[in-house]
């Protein structure tokens, strides 16, 4: 299997699912494109944006943050704006907005001098309820209801759409990693987008190194075989959709590559430190089979 590797992150994602996310943010534009790392990675030593959509008439910055901006982060801000809009390959005007799990939505005016002021809007999600989001999704897979690209990429965002004190952001992260793999063994590439997200909030929230690099690991194991996926379908030159792909496509193929991320995931988890009945429990499989791959 393909080691991951973080331009991987929004590669192949459909122009639908970056519609859904448009929505949520409010925004409309006919076309979309997500900028992939390469091209995000304008200026390594000081630059790396959370997340770039190209729109009809504007190249988006999205950044996540989990604490109020200050004078500090708008300069950071408007670094990223003259960056971007030095290097970019088109003649669209350049605008971040910020997703804040701290504060409600509200517009920004920073002072540049005296005369220039630079403006952009924090968006507060608070007409959201992040652990609504969680339980609904979780019902409907206890039902076996049909879970929608709208409702993993609004997952995905959930643990930003809460700013109680007592928000537990990384508990949050790591309940939505649990489910959207569960959502990937249901439809192993109806995800990009949300896993891209979850990524990103993973890298940037979870403090504690051992849960950060699990989770990490986790999705990147997904990720490299949806990517996969994704390149043996475009040699092929098929334009069928993911549903017919799966069921119709390589079949012999998907099931050694989906034994094998089972066991490079297996002995991931085992050497952070879970046991073999933890893995057993988390990975739907035998135990007896897994202290046998442990062992091997």
């Amino acid at each position: 299997m393909t080691e991951f590797q973080e331009d991987m992150l929004f590669k192949n994602v459909s122009e639908e699912d970056i519609q859904i996310l448009l929505e949520i943010l409010e925004k409309e534009s006919n076309s979309a494109n997500i900028w992939t790392k390469e091209l995000r990675l304008l200026d390594p030593t000081t630059y790396k944006p959370d997340l770039i959509i190209e729109l009809d008439d504007e190249n988006l910055i999205i950044e996540f943050q989990s604490t109020e901006v200050d004078d500090k982060f708008s300069r950071r801000a408007h670094t990223y704006v003259a960056i971007t809009d030095q290097k970019k390959s088109n003649d669209k005007e350049v605008n971040i907005e910020v997703i804040s799990t701290a504060e409600n939505s509200k517009q920004i005016s920073y002072r540049v001098n005296k005369l220039n002021t630079f403006r952009y809007n924090v968006i507060g999600f608070e007409k959201y309820d992040g652990e609504k989001i969680i339980n609904h999704i979780e019902e409907k897979l206890k039902n076996k209801k049909k879970i929608t690209s709208k409702d993993s990429i609004y997952l995905s965002l959930a643990p930003l759409m809460d700013k109680k004190k007592n928000n537990n952001i990384s508990e949050k992260i790591k309940r939505v990693v649990d489910i959207l793999i569960e959502l990937n063994q249901i439809n192993p590439t109806g995800n990009r987008l949300s896993f891209g997200i979850e990524w990103l909030l993973v890298d940037k929230f979870v403090k504690n190194p051992e849960l950060r690099n699990l989770l990490i690991d986790v999705l990147g194991e997904k990720m490299s075989a949806i990517y996969e996926y994704g390149e043996r379908k475009e040699q092929k030159g098929k334009e069928e959709g993911i549903k017919e792909g799966i069921e119709k496509g390589m079949e012999k193929g998907r099931k050694e590559g989906k034994e094998e991320g089972k066991e490079e995931s297996i002995i991931k988890l085992y050497e952070s430190g879970m046991k073999p009945e933890e893995i057993s429990e988390r990975l739907d499989t035998d135990l007896e089979k897994i202290k046998k791959i442990i062992n091997q």
